[in-house]
């Protein structure tokens, strides 16, 4: 097993497309290169795993009932905001998607039909975004522990000066 691989299967993959042919295409697509991959063929059914299960990253159709992608994205990032949001769409508003890339709502978008190679690519740069989010995260949290460590180490060696110093000045006297 290659390290792409291995490392793939560190990650789960939320698709959701209202066509059957797409999801099966993707999910087997992605499976094949090691990802974890939970499908849902609709955006209801989509928030609904959301609310349960973690992502990295979560890949959409534009053109579905009840909610578009982009609507469906704007959802994901309230309840998952470190989830690489990427928006699939046969037809080409660039507009509407560099509005939607603009206020972070989406990562990137794939046009359908789309090639092989490209997709997989930004699925890698989207798990790697991901993963460099979830980092980021806790070495800040660990820093600011380390911080508030500090702090208390500071003020216990502050106390200690004092009464080195106070028992210095004792001696002194002495």
């Amino acid at each position: 097993m290659s390290d792409a691989v291995s490392s793939a299967a560190n990650y789960r993959i939320l698709v959701v497309d209202d066509e059957e042919i797409v999801l099966v295409a993707l999910r087997d697509t992605l499976r094949r290169e090691g990802y974890q991959v939970v499908t849902a063929t609709d955006a209801m059914q989509g928030l609904a795993i959301l609310q349960r299960e973690k992502f990295a990253a979560i890949l959409t159709d534009q053109m579905m009932p009840v909610l578009t992608g982009l609507e469906f994205l704007a959802q994901v990032k309230q309840i998952q905001p470190d989830a690489t949001r990427i928006l699939i769409t046969a037809v080409l508003n660039l507009s509407t998607v560099i509005d939607a890339i603009n206020k972070g709502e989406i990562y990137r978008f794939i046009v359908k039909p789309w090639l092989r190679e490209e997709l997989l690519a930004t699925v890698r740069n989207a798990v790697q975004r991901y993963d460099l989010i979830c980092r980021n995260a806790a070495l800040q949290a660990t820093t600011l522990a380390m911080n508030e460590q500090l702090k208390k180490l500071n003020e216990s060696l502050t106390q200690q000066m004092a009464r080195v110093a106070e028992q210095n000045t004792q001696l002194a006297e002495l």
